[in-house]
């Protein structure tokens, strides 16, 4: 057991004293290096320090290029928005004068058709009324002359041509026309 008990402190002290040997031969190597790398560390930490900043500030200023951009477009956006409400209402407001202008103008024309009808259904009733009233006139001057006539023939006989003729010089003058006209017009056709 003593034996064991001096092995390990044997052991331990020949670590330190390997220690101390590492550290003449590379004592002063392993500082310079330590050095370096803490160097080397800080200088990293610092660079990564920067970039993250730079990234940080790189990306705040490009959201905030996106959200000025997004502002304006969403300003021309409502600004064309309201732009074609305005014109769709302007148009919309054109629209309505013009029915209302055409409206207009078809009222004034059925008025004006409305007019005429009436002034020739008047004139027609004026002008129906007039022909019978030449009718009317017609009728009693026949009448007139047929009695006329007819005594005429009580008086004097008449032959059955002389009284066909007074029929047929009635008969046109009741159509407007005068017999002899019709008769030479007749005779004409006939030869």
């Amino acid at each position: 057991m003593k034996k064991e008990e001096n092995a390990q402190t044997n052991d331990i002290s020949q670590l330190g004293n390997v220690d101390q040997i590492r550290e003449i031969l590379f004592g002063s190597q392993s500082r310079e290096l330590k050095e370096k790398f803490d160097k080397l560390e800080a200088s990293i930490k610092s660079i990564h320090e920067e970039m993250r900043t730079k990234m940080e500030q790189t990306q705040n200023d490009f959201n905030r290029k996106i959200i000025t951009e997004i502002e304006a477009i969403s300003r021309k956006l409502k600004n064309m928005t309201t732009q074609q409400q305005d014109e769709f209402s302007d148009v919309r407001d054109a629209a309505l004068k013009q029915e209302k202008r055409l409206q207009n103008a078809l009222d004034i024309v059925e008025e004006e058709l409305n007019m005429k009808r009436e002034q020739l259904q008047k004139q027609q009733t004026e002008n129906t009324s007039a022909l019978r009233s030449q009718m009317d006139t017609l009728k009693d001057e026949l009448l007139s002359s047929l009695d006329e006539k007819i005594s005429e023939l009580g008086l004097n006989k008449l032959s059955r041509d002389d009284a066909a003729e007074i029929m047929m010089e009635a008969a046109m003058a009741m159509k407007g026309t005068q017999i002899n006209k019709q008769l030479s017009i007749a005779n004409i056709e006939n030869k």
